[in-house]
């Protein structure tokens, strides 16, 4: 047993806590705070891995002293042991009420207090120890899920170059549309949710994952694509969804795994309802869709292509602002037309200027 536990005594019975430092002295280090607020000051300033609190306090009501080891214990949950003279069982109700691990009477012998206080100790040890091993867990599934969306990136890049680069800028316009939303307070019961937000910024570079399955010959064509040929490069949005289900559905959290599948398959769908693979009308296409279709045509706007030059910015964003409420969500539009300047900064941040030419239709 770990014997340098640092434990607060809180109370202003000097002859009790002197008392009690010696009962627990053998396996833990022990300071005194005579009132609420001096513990909370003391607190603040250094860790302690139990407070054993009188039930009746000085200067603060036990309620708004707990509530105040809650505030400044964040994120962490401070284990609480109450002690009273009191057999009051209202106070021990309220006690445990109000979030303490246990409660102590002062007339119980100095044996089976030690044993509590030590019980408790244990049990905030052993947390502590499965917490760490969650977050190591949580640590190895993240980076097995980002080797897996590099090793997809790398396998497109290495078919075409200016695919992976697709990918990349259209990850940096998602990131930034999701923030303007947010600010616009545009889907705020989705975006007010950061693990939401993070799981579309996340999903974004997987979005043209489908495109593995599509054959050289129509990926990197020189020329326009034939109708026959443009149906087949439709198929790599089904794919996508299919691909993301099957490989990460045992190592992502749901969340993550529905948005990226969501994003992959429905990408191209349009808010008039005429894109493709449903034909999805307006909100009937997630979030994370309508956010990545603006960012991936004006991706292709303002790329060379192997059958035109390069838009302007002027051009492409008047096609932006001409789309909005036929292939664009208004309000998705809108928040991106109003971000212009950020966008462009973005966009000239990327290298756009390769000799190679993107013949793959996105």
């Amino acid at each position: 047993m770990d014997p340098h536990f640092h434990i607060l005594l809180v109370g202003d019975d000097n002859a009790n806590l002197l008392v009690l430092q010696q009962v627990l002295d053998r396996s833990c280090e022990a300071e005194f705070a005579f009132t609420a607020q001096d513990a909370v000051f003391k607190l603040a300033a250094k860790h302690y891995d139990l407070v054993i609190s009188d039930y009746t306090l000085p200067d603060l009501p036990l309620a708004e002293f707990m509530s105040s080891l809650r505030r400044i214990s964040k994120p962490r949950v401070l284990p609480v042991i109450v002690m009273s003279d009191n057999d009051d069982p209202n106070a021990e109700e309220q006690s445990f009420r109000l979030g303490a691990q246990d409660y102590i009477s002062k007339n119980s012998r100095f044996g089976v207090i030690e044993y509590r206080v030590m019980r408790v100790l244990e049990a905030e040890q052993n947390r502590a120890a499965m917490e760490r091993r969650y977050q190591d867990q949580e640590q190895k599934i993240e980076k097995i899920r980002q080797n897996i969306v590099e090793a997809f990136a790398s396998i497109i890049e290495g078919r075409d170059q200016l695919t992976g680069l697709h990918i990349q800028r259209t990850a940096s316009y998602v990131s930034m549309v999701v923030d303007g939303l947010l600010k616009k307070g545009y889907y705020a019961e989705e975006l007010q949710d950061e693990a939401k937000r993070n799981a579309i910024v996340q999903s974004a570079p997987l979005h043209d994952i489908g495109k593995i399955a599509v054959s050289d010959v129509i990926l990197l064509k020189p020329g326009r694509l034939t109708k026959d040929e443009f149906e087949i490069m439709k198929r790599h949005a089904r794919i996508g969804g299919m691909m993301i289900q099957e490989t990460l559905k045992s190592i992502e959290s749901p969340l993550i795994l529905k948005t990226a599948v969501d994003m992959a398959t429905y990408h191209h769908e349009k808010w008039n309802g005429q894109g493709y693979p449903d034909g999805l009308k307006g909100e009937q296409i997630p979030l994370c869709a309508r956010v990545m279709a603006i960012a991936d045509v004006f991706d292709a706007l303002v790329s060379k292509r192997c059958y035109k030059e390069a838009f302007s910015y002027e051009k492409s964003f008047e096609i932006i602002r001409e789309e909005s409420g036929q292939h664009f969500d208004p309000l998705i539009a809108e928040v991106f037309l109003s971000m212009k300047d950020e966008i462009i900064g973005m966009s000239e941040g990327w290298a756009l200027g390769s000799d190679e030419e993107l013949c793959a239709l996105d």
